[in-house]
This record gives C-alpha cells, sequence and structure tokens, in this order.
C-alpha cells in the first residue's frame, strides 16, 4: 500500500486536474498552492512509514479492547500514547475483496494526524478529511483533496465523508492500541516479512517485470494475546450463566487504575494452572461435634 500511496502523490494533483480538463490557473487562489504542500508533506512521511499488516484474529482482539476502552472512559491512553514510529501506515487483513481501507497515522510531537485511504483493484481513493488530535482534544478538518475535487466539480459520493470519520476513529484507535500491547511480552507478535511472497516475485520476474523485496511488520497474536482471546470468547459464551465452575483457564487481560491513578494493562494470565499440592486441613467447629480430618486436593495458583 506504500507503493501505491507514493505513487498516487507523486502524480498529484496531475491525474485529477487532467481527468476534469481542468488546468492550474482555473484553480481558485491559493489552492494550487496548498495542493502542492500537500503533496509534499505526504511523500515525506510515507518515505520513513513502518506497514503494520493486522492478521484478522489479532484485529479482532483490538476491536474488542478499544470498545472496552471507550466504554470505560479511558481516553487518557489517548494524551499518553507516543507512537513507535513517526509515521504507521495500518491495513487490516481482509477477504481479498474489491477494496482495502488503509490508515496513515503521523505523529509531529503531541498532535497526532489520522487519514484512511482506499485500495481499489485499479485505482486508489484519496483522504477527503483527517482527523487531527491533541491529548484528549480532538478535530476533524477537510484535507487540500477534498478542496480540489470541489473546485474541479467531483462531489464526494453519498455517506462517504461519514464512512471515512469513522474509519479514522478506528485506525487512530488501532494505533494507540497496539502502542500500548507492544510493551507487554506476549500480547502482540510481530514478524518482518515480505509484502511481496517468493512465489509472487517470480511470476512478475517471469513476465518481465520486478516487484521490491519490501518488508512490513505483520501483527499477530502472542501466547498471552491468544488466551486473551480464549478469555474473551468464553466470557461472551458463560455471559449470564452464574456460578458456572471453570477448571484451568485464561483471564481476560484488561486497562486499570492503579492507585497512584495512572492507567495500566493488566496481562492475561492462567487461573487453576500449576501442579496439584496435597495438604492435610484440621477443622474444628466450636460446638461439640465431630472434628474432622480432611485431605484436601488444592490446585497453586
Amino acid at each position: 500500500m506504500i507503493e501505491e500511496l507514493k505513487k498516487f502523490f507523486e502524480d498529484y494533483p496531475r491525474q485529477v486536474l487532467q481527468m476534469r480538463g481542468v488546468r492550474p490557473a482555473d484553480l481558485p487562489d491559493g489552492l494550487m498552492d496548498r495542493v502542492l504542500d500537500y503533496r509534499h508533506r505526504q511523500l515525506v512521511n510515507l518515505e520513513d512509514a513502518q506497514y503494520f499488516w493486522i492478521d484478522p484474529d489479532a484485529y479482532w482482539m483490538l476491536n474488542k479492547l478499544i470498545f472496552e476502552m471507550k466504554r470505560d472512559g479511558l481516553h487518557e491512553l489517548y494524551s499518553q500514547v507516543m507512537l513507535p514510529f513517526s509515521t504507521m501506515v495500518l491495513e487490516i487483513a481482509g477477504d481479498g475483496g474489491d477494496q482495502t481501507a488503509t490508515g496513515v497515522i503521523i505523529q509531529i510531537d503531541d498532535t497526532i494526524y489520522t487519514q484512511r485511504f482506499i485500495l481499489r483493484r485499479d485505482d486508489l481513493g484519496p483522504s477527503n478529511c483527517a482527523l487531527v488530535s491533541k491529548g484528549l482534544t480532538a478535530e476533524l478538518i477537510d484535507t487540500p483533496t477534498r478542496e480540489l475535487f470541489a473546485a474541479v466539480g467531483i462531489p464526494a459520493p453519498e455517506g462517504v465523508i461519514e464512512d471515512e470519520v469513522s474509519w479514522n476513529k478506528t485506525f487512530l484507535a488501532l494505533a494507540v492500541a497496539i502502542t500500548t500491547l507492544l510493551r507487554h511480552d506476549g500480547m502482540l507478535k510481530v514478524e518482518d516479512v515480505s509484502l511481496y511472497p517468493r512465489q509472487k516475485r517470480r511470476q512478475a520476474e517471469r513476465s518481465g517485470k520486478s516487484l521490491p523485496d519490501t518488508l512490513i511488520s505483520k501483527i499477530t497474536l502472542g501466547k498471552a494475546g491468544r488466551g486473551q482471546v480464549e478469555a474473551m470468547k468464553a466470557d461472551d459464551t458463560n455471559s449470564g450463566r452464574e456460578g458456572a465452575t471453570r477448571r484451568t483457564h485464561w483471564v481476560r487481560g484488561h486497562f486499570m487504575r492503579s492507585r497512584s491513578g495512572q492507567l495500566v494493562w493488566r496481562i492475561p494470565h492462567l487461573r487453576g494452572a500449576g501442579p496439584i499440592i496435597k495438604q492435610e486441613r484440621h477443622v474444628s467447629a466450636a460446638s461439640p461435634t465431630k472434628i474432622t480430618t480432611l485431605d484436601g486436593l488444592i490446585k497453586d495458583g
């Protein structure tokens, strides 16, 4: 996706103007300058971008945690986060459909800019708006692309802006959740893999083309992350069943406040695991009843 974004902005805004037969001089005053400045900044940021490909199971877990974070009002995480890279490109593994939503998240000092792009089979859908967040505040701003589309007479399809705003919020939350969980061993597993598998590169070479050996970071679940998903699904299954006893099982992790008021992540853990320890216990009663000696089986943990 990074290569497609770079190609789009390298040819931007020529392709838009040519499509509508509009000359740069025909644009409103100052718009061409804003468009070219936007183009320059996007190319600079993409040059240093780190591409993350999110596995479906990891995306499912992250989505559930994001919902809980919002439900519990833990918005401070947004103000505390420092992204591991100045520019993150997030792509969610899909089903190979006609289009793929991709988020570009850029942090400059304490301000985060989030945009959504759509990669289609034969073109790229640019960003119309950006979510600008700083601390606990956020605002939506139009990108110069939306101004350009309006100036050349390209209307935004019904519902596309609302959908884009929703995706911007999702990608920002994903960046915050990933950044937070990467600090805890075992929650997420990050592997550097080739963007183009070897077989696909060889096929391209046989057809006279070449594909770059670009590395991307593939995000899957670590051991603790798999336990988290197991616990989440078990909680969903057992919802409403009071008093249900379970043998060795994963207890889900969650964000919580420490005694100092700081937001911390409690790592998932196994409950009821460990060796069986045989103990002798003496139980006595105050009334003159029979004194019983029990040999109890207790699981450590």
